[in-house]
Protein backbone atom coordinates (compact mmCIF):
# COMPACT_ATOMS: atom_id res chain seq x y z
CA UNK A 1 0.00 0.00 0.00
CA UNK A 2 0.84 3.26 -0.74
CA UNK A 3 1.78 5.50 1.89
CA UNK A 4 -0.70 8.36 2.47
CA UNK A 5 1.00 9.86 5.67
CA UNK A 6 1.69 13.21 4.13
CA UNK A 7 -1.07 13.27 2.34
CA UNK A 8 -4.59 14.96 2.58
CA UNK A 9 -6.05 14.77 -1.00
CA UNK A 10 -8.94 11.87 -1.57
CA UNK A 11 -8.19 9.60 -4.08
CA UNK A 12 -10.10 10.47 -7.64
CA UNK A 13 -13.23 9.67 -8.68
CA UNK A 14 -14.82 8.75 -12.10
CA UNK A 15 -13.54 11.01 -14.91
CA UNK A 16 -13.32 14.20 -13.39
CA UNK A 17 -9.77 16.25 -13.84
CA UNK A 18 -7.65 16.85 -11.01
CA UNK A 19 -8.57 20.78 -11.17
CA UNK A 20 -12.57 19.63 -11.09
CA UNK A 21 -11.38 17.42 -7.99
CA UNK A 22 -9.63 19.67 -6.54
CA UNK A 23 -12.80 22.43 -7.20
CA UNK A 24 -14.95 19.90 -5.70
CA UNK A 25 -13.16 18.79 -2.63
CA UNK A 26 -12.57 22.76 -1.59
CA UNK A 27 -16.77 23.34 -2.90
CA UNK A 28 -17.95 20.40 -0.65
CA UNK A 29 -18.55 21.69 3.09
CA UNK A 30 -20.07 20.48 6.19
CA UNK A 31 -20.65 22.86 9.10
CA UNK A 32 -18.54 24.94 7.45
CA UNK A 33 -15.81 22.93 6.92
CA UNK A 34 -14.45 22.05 3.34
CA UNK A 35 -12.93 18.39 2.94
CA UNK A 36 -9.45 18.76 3.15
CA UNK A 37 -10.58 20.70 7.13
CA UNK A 38 -12.10 18.21 7.95
CA UNK A 39 -9.58 15.62 7.08
CA UNK A 40 -6.85 17.41 8.96
CA UNK A 41 -8.95 17.94 11.65
CA UNK A 42 -9.46 14.06 11.69
CA UNK A 43 -5.48 13.76 11.37
CA UNK A 44 -5.57 15.70 13.87
CA UNK A 45 -7.48 13.43 16.51
CA UNK A 46 -5.87 10.35 15.28
CA UNK A 47 -2.30 11.89 16.60
CA UNK A 48 -3.91 12.56 19.92
CA UNK A 49 -6.01 9.08 19.79
CA UNK A 50 -2.49 7.45 18.96
CA UNK A 51 -0.44 9.72 21.90
CA UNK A 52 -2.69 8.48 24.77
CA UNK A 53 -3.51 5.15 23.75
CA UNK A 54 0.39 4.25 22.65
CA UNK A 55 1.64 5.91 26.30
CA UNK A 56 -1.41 4.37 28.31
CA UNK A 57 -2.04 0.92 26.93
CA UNK A 58 0.92 0.32 24.90
CA UNK A 59 1.50 0.19 21.37
CA UNK A 60 1.14 -3.38 21.08
CA UNK A 61 -1.84 -3.37 22.88
CA UNK A 62 -3.64 -0.80 20.73
CA UNK A 63 -5.38 -2.01 17.69
CA UNK A 64 -6.69 0.55 14.96
CA UNK A 65 -9.97 -0.17 15.72
CA UNK A 66 -8.87 1.48 19.38
CA UNK A 67 -7.88 4.54 17.60
CA UNK A 68 -10.42 5.18 15.92
CA UNK A 69 -12.99 5.02 18.46
CA UNK A 70 -11.03 6.66 20.66
CA UNK A 71 -10.69 9.41 18.38
CA UNK A 72 -14.12 9.18 16.36
CA UNK A 73 -13.50 8.54 12.83
CA UNK A 74 -13.72 5.69 10.42
CA UNK A 75 -11.52 2.95 9.29
CA UNK A 76 -11.80 4.69 5.83
CA UNK A 77 -11.14 7.92 7.00
CA UNK A 78 -8.29 6.09 9.07
CA UNK A 79 -6.73 4.56 5.83
CA UNK A 80 -6.67 7.63 4.19
CA UNK A 81 -4.31 8.74 6.14
CA UNK A 82 -2.03 6.42 7.62
CA UNK A 83 -1.33 2.78 6.06
CA UNK A 84 -1.42 1.35 9.50
CA UNK A 85 -1.07 1.13 12.83
CA UNK A 86 2.77 1.07 12.29
CA UNK A 87 3.17 3.98 10.12
CA UNK A 88 1.19 6.44 13.24
CA UNK A 89 3.72 5.13 15.94
CA UNK A 90 6.13 6.32 13.18
CA UNK A 91 3.95 9.82 12.77
CA UNK A 92 3.53 10.31 16.39
CA UNK A 93 7.41 9.35 17.64
CA UNK A 94 8.50 12.08 14.70
CA UNK A 95 5.88 14.51 16.24
CA UNK A 96 7.66 14.23 19.49
CA UNK A 97 11.28 14.14 17.79
CA UNK A 98 10.67 17.12 15.87
CA UNK A 99 8.94 19.18 19.09
CA UNK A 100 12.28 18.35 21.11
CA UNK A 101 14.54 19.23 17.77
CA UNK A 102 13.14 22.62 17.90
CA UNK A 103 13.17 23.35 21.54
CA UNK A 104 17.06 22.42 21.51
CA UNK A 105 17.82 24.01 17.97
CA UNK A 106 15.86 27.61 19.46
CA UNK A 107 18.30 27.57 22.85
CA UNK A 108 21.49 26.72 20.72
CA UNK A 109 20.58 29.61 18.48
CA UNK A 110 19.83 31.74 21.29
CA UNK A 111 23.32 30.63 23.26
CA UNK A 112 25.56 31.36 19.68
CA UNK A 113 24.17 34.89 19.03
CA UNK A 114 24.45 36.00 22.70
CA UNK A 115 28.08 34.45 23.33
CA UNK A 116 29.59 33.45 19.61
CA UNK A 117 32.23 30.82 19.31
CA UNK A 118 33.51 31.96 23.24
CA UNK A 119 30.75 30.57 25.26
CA UNK A 120 31.28 28.30 27.78
CA UNK A 121 30.63 24.71 26.72
CA UNK A 122 29.01 23.60 30.32
CA UNK A 123 26.66 26.65 29.83
CA UNK A 124 26.12 25.59 25.96
CA UNK A 125 25.16 22.01 26.70
CA UNK A 126 23.23 23.35 30.07
CA UNK A 127 20.97 25.24 27.92
CA UNK A 128 20.35 22.64 24.83
CA UNK A 129 19.48 19.77 27.25
CA UNK A 130 17.22 21.56 29.84
CA UNK A 131 15.17 22.61 26.76
CA UNK A 132 15.16 18.95 25.48
CA UNK A 133 14.06 18.02 29.45
CA UNK A 134 11.37 20.76 29.70
CA UNK A 135 9.58 19.58 26.27
CA UNK A 136 9.65 16.08 27.38
CA UNK A 137 7.92 16.87 30.73
CA UNK A 138 5.30 19.34 28.99
CA UNK A 139 3.40 16.56 27.47
CA UNK A 140 5.69 12.67 28.93
CA UNK A 141 3.80 10.65 26.77
CA UNK A 142 6.17 11.31 24.60
CA UNK A 143 8.68 10.20 26.53
CA UNK A 144 7.09 6.46 26.84
CA UNK A 145 6.68 6.34 23.04
CA UNK A 146 9.90 7.91 22.33
CA UNK A 147 11.94 5.85 24.78
CA UNK A 148 10.11 2.37 25.06
CA UNK A 149 7.40 1.79 22.38
CA UNK A 150 9.43 2.28 19.60
CA UNK A 151 11.91 -0.05 20.38
CA UNK A 152 12.17 -3.41 18.88
CA UNK A 153 8.68 -2.78 16.91
CA UNK A 154 10.27 -4.00 13.30
CA UNK A 155 13.23 -3.50 11.60
CA UNK A 156 12.45 -0.67 9.30
CA UNK A 157 11.23 1.26 12.89
CA UNK A 158 14.83 0.41 13.96
CA UNK A 159 16.36 1.96 11.16
CA UNK A 160 14.47 5.00 11.75
CA UNK A 161 14.98 5.14 15.14
CA UNK A 162 18.61 4.57 14.78
CA UNK A 163 18.69 7.14 12.23
CA UNK A 164 16.99 9.46 14.23
CA UNK A 165 19.61 8.93 17.16
CA UNK A 166 22.60 9.86 14.26
CA UNK A 167 21.04 12.91 13.57
CA UNK A 168 20.55 14.05 17.19
CA UNK A 169 24.28 13.26 17.83
CA UNK A 170 25.17 15.30 14.47
CA UNK A 171 23.73 18.05 15.89
CA UNK A 172 24.88 18.42 18.92
CA UNK A 173 28.27 18.04 17.31
CA UNK A 174 27.59 20.52 15.14
CA UNK A 175 26.82 22.86 18.10
CA UNK A 176 29.55 22.46 19.81
CA UNK A 177 32.10 23.22 17.28
CA UNK A 178 29.83 26.37 16.62
CA UNK A 179 29.61 27.53 20.11
CA UNK A 180 33.61 27.11 20.22
CA UNK A 181 34.06 23.15 21.79
CA UNK A 182 37.23 21.43 20.78
CA UNK A 183 36.58 18.76 17.83
CA UNK A 184 34.92 15.41 19.75
CA UNK A 185 33.94 12.40 17.43
CA UNK A 186 30.08 12.35 16.40
CA UNK A 187 30.08 8.79 17.83
CA UNK A 188 30.86 9.89 21.50
CA UNK A 189 27.58 12.17 21.32
CA UNK A 190 25.94 9.02 19.68
CA UNK A 191 27.24 6.94 22.51
CA UNK A 192 25.81 9.26 25.05
CA UNK A 193 21.96 9.72 23.72
CA UNK A 194 20.89 6.59 24.52
CA UNK A 195 22.02 7.43 27.82
CA UNK A 196 20.44 10.17 27.72
CA UNK A 197 17.26 8.67 27.95
CA UNK A 198 18.01 6.04 30.18
CA UNK A 199 18.84 8.44 32.59
CA UNK A 200 15.59 10.46 31.80
CA UNK A 201 12.92 7.25 32.31
CA UNK A 202 14.69 6.49 35.27
CA UNK A 203 14.13 9.82 36.96
CA UNK A 204 10.57 10.03 35.16
CA UNK A 205 9.43 6.77 36.92
CA UNK A 206 11.47 8.03 40.29
CA UNK A 207 9.75 11.61 40.40
CA UNK A 208 6.78 13.36 41.98
CA UNK A 209 5.66 16.73 42.68
CA UNK A 210 8.54 17.54 44.55
CA UNK A 211 11.37 16.15 41.99
CA UNK A 212 13.11 19.46 40.53
CA UNK A 213 13.75 18.50 36.86
CA UNK A 214 17.12 21.03 37.04
CA UNK A 215 18.66 17.93 39.27
CA UNK A 216 18.48 15.61 35.93
CA UNK A 217 19.48 18.26 33.77
CA UNK A 218 22.14 19.12 36.19
CA UNK A 219 23.32 15.23 35.98
CA UNK A 220 23.37 14.76 32.25
CA UNK A 221 25.52 18.00 31.65
CA UNK A 222 27.93 16.58 33.59
CA UNK A 223 27.52 13.24 32.04
CA UNK A 224 27.71 14.88 28.99
CA UNK A 225 30.65 17.49 29.19
CA UNK A 226 32.94 14.30 31.11
CA UNK A 227 32.58 12.29 27.87
CA UNK A 228 33.70 15.55 25.60
CA UNK A 229 36.61 16.36 28.09
CA UNK A 230 37.81 12.83 28.17
CA UNK A 231 37.13 12.51 24.19
CA UNK A 232 39.67 15.69 23.55
CA UNK A 233 41.94 14.61 26.26
CA UNK A 234 42.27 10.51 25.05
CA UNK A 235 42.85 12.38 21.45
CA UNK A 236 45.68 14.32 22.52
Amino acid sequence: MTSRVDSLSVKPSGSRSPDERSTCRRGRTYGGADAETRQEDRRTRIEESALDLFASRGYRHTTVSMICEHARVSRRHFYELFDDREAVLRHVYDLVQARTREAVLAAIGAHVREHGGRGDTTALVTAALDAYVAVLLEDPRGIRIGFVEVVGVSPDMEQHRLGNRREWAQLLQGAAVTAGAAHVPAWVYAAFIPSLNEFLMAWWQHSDDRSDPRELVQVLTAVLTTLMRQAVSGAG
